[in-house]
């Protein structure tokens, strides 16, 4: 059951048209949220903001097709959805790509890191890093005029971050994980706090290709990051900042503030530092 809304906020999520953008986007506007549906393919876009207009009225999502990857490119998603909307409350970093655009097989025919082709490296971290940044900053002033808001940064499974002949999604993501933390901290005492959500392991989208997975039995429902995500954008979550939601783990029948106690932890990587040396570095901060 989801027991939390996030009814009359505004949310900007990215990588809205397809897996688990859609999935969210969908959850989100049936809880009474208004979404500004983001992605680069302006078909996916529009037919995942008019499905969610089917779903919850005519007033509660905007396509919103744009490169991430382009500075200005994420201010105006943000100038859209204050224009659309008049405000803008949450910020959910969807958008990814991953090991399939470098190599379509990649589970079964492992890329070496340094087979990566540069190009492909850097398109990886523009859209997974620098675009989950950019539309954050955009974003930020609002929310702190505000004294409310929500960033949502999807990353993945600490695992995969370090797995080997993972480069470059598995670091690109460590250091979305990383920038995650950062930015909480930043945040203490704005109202705004930001989370990670991951899905728990791979998920049933076209992210995972036929190809690397043709059993699609054994991935995860983009369905259930529904719950966490409404739960993120509500009410209910305030002072959560800092934590790492894996929605495979949230159980549907316990009530949403005990299945979100559940199914996190602190964010990655708060108290490894510590483990770095014996003692202290003089001059070291």
């Amino acid at each position: 059951m989801i027991e939390a809304s996030p009814g009359g906020r505004v949310a900007i999520v990215s990588g809205a048209g397809g897996g688990l953008g859609r999935a969210m986007t969908l959850a989100l506007v049936e809880a009474g949220a208004r979404v500004a549906a983001v992605d680069a393919n302006r078909g996916l876009a529009e037919r995942i903001a008019a499905d969610a207009r089917k779903a919850a009225g005519e007033d509660c999502a905007v396509p919103i097709c744009r490169d991430l990857r382009d500075p200005d490119g994420c201010a105006a998603v943000v100038d859209e959805t204050l224009s659309a909307f008049g405000g803008v409350h949450a910020v959910v970093n969807n958008a990814g790509i991953g090991m399939a655009t470098i190599r379509e097989n990649f589970w079964a025919d492992n890329v070496k890191f340094w087979d990566v082709p540069t190009d492909k490296w850097q398109a990886v971290f523009d859209v997974n890093v620098k675009a989950p940044f950019m539309l954050a900053k955009a974003a930020a002033p609002r929310m702190i005029a505000g004294g409310w808001g929500r960033i949502v940064n999807v990353t993945t499974s600490l695992d995969t971050m370090i797995r080997p002949a993972w480069t470059p999604y598995g670091p690109s993501k460590a250091a979305l994980e990383a920038s995650s933390a950062n930015w909480a901290g930043d945040f203490d005492g704005t109202g705004v706090t930001v989370n990670v959500l991951i899905p728990g392991g791979p998920a049933d989208t076209p992210f995972v290709t036929l190809a690397s997975q043709p059993d699609r039995s054994r991935l995860i429902r983009p369905e259930r990051m529904a719950a966490p995500v409404v739960w993120l954008l509500s009410d209910a979550s305030d002072g959560v900042n800092g934590r790492r939601f894996v929605a495979n783990d949230w159980d549907p029948d316990l009530p949403a503030d005990e299945a979100a106690e559940a199914a996190s932890a602190p964010i990655a990587w708060k108290g490894f530092g510590r483990q770095a040396a014996s003692q202290p570095v003089p001059g070291s901060a």
